[in-house]
């Protein structure tokens, strides 16, 4: 079966870049806000195979002091190994960007608007199916079903120690009757229809676990009616290597301090 979507809302993780520069040393309440925003949407077999994959994201600037709309931003874009498409606004000049890695408007002589949201830059990957070693995670679901009862465990490893993974939620449905949990030592909710299963931070310290729960056999149940399972994380860094470096203003060749927040993290993604 196919996995159904999952409305993972991944958290905010600020973080202020300090800059060199005559100006103030800015804070969280810096005029220049950037936003590094990001959704992973994947779908696994049960077996932990990749079934698709898909990771897409953009840059947003918000720049609420009209002094300093003129303004230049230099990044960290890297395609990977997934070959990740970028797409600059149509106002950026493009040419630049594929030189120097450098977001900055086409006519210098105009400026960023102040106090609206811009999303300057998109990217987006993808991945052929049974790709192996795409995800930062792997899920694999075994069902051992007896006379009356079905027995499941999850389990998963991280497979890259250089991604921790945060706020890592799995959630299970179910039809017929409630699960019992096995893994006591487990933080897991139980709904009227869903188990979800709370690991949190996936690091070295944690990089495999598993899950196992019981459920009666009801009268015409059968294991699909826990799936799809579906998984929530967010991560501290984009997918894509995507960052910024620097932000300068164009005429004074000065670099300005700024915020910037990452919001990186499933979009949907499960087991099915």
């Amino acid at each position: 079966e196919e996995s159904a979507p999952l409305a993972g809302i991944p958290t905010t993780q600020p973080s202020t870049a300090p800059s060199a520069g005559s100006r103030p040393s800015l804070d969280t309440s810096s005029p220049i806000h950037i936003v590094l925003a990001e959704q992973i949407i994947a779908r696994l077999s049960r077996e932990g195979s990749l079934k698709s994959f898909e990771v897409k994201g953009d840059l947003q600037l918000r720049i609420s002091d009209p002094s300093l709309t003129k303004l230049s931003l230099l990044l960290t874009a890297n395609e990977g190994p997934l070959k990740a498409q970028f797409r600059t606004h149509p106002n950026v000049d493009k040419a630049l960007f594929t030189s120097s890695k450098v977001i900055q408007l086409k006519d210098t002589t105009k400026r960023f608007p102040s106090n609206n949201s811009i999303g300057v830059l998109r990217w987006r990957a993808t991945a052929p199916a049974d790709t192996p070693d795409i995800l930062p995670i792997t899920f694999t679901v075994w069902v051992n079903r007896s006379s009356d009862s079905y027995t499941i465990t999850i389990e998963y490893e991280l497979t890259d120690p250089s991604t921790p993974l945060r706020e890592v939620v799995v959630t299970i449905p179910y039809a017929s009757a409630e699960p019992a949990v096995s893994s006591f030592d487990s933080m897991y909710e139980v709904t009227g229809d869903s188990l979800e299963w709370t690991i949190g931070t996936i690091d070295d310290a944690n990089a495999t676990g598993s899950f196992e729960f019981e459920a009666q056999m009801g009268d015409g149940a059968d294991e699909s009616e826990f799936f799809p399972m579906s998984v929530k994380f967010d991560m501290v860094k984009p997918f894509i290597e995507v960052d910024v470096l620097n932000a300068k203003l164009i005429e004074e060749g000065e670099e300005m301090n700024f915020e910037k927040v990452i919001r990186s993290g499933t979009g949907s993604a499960g087991d099915g």
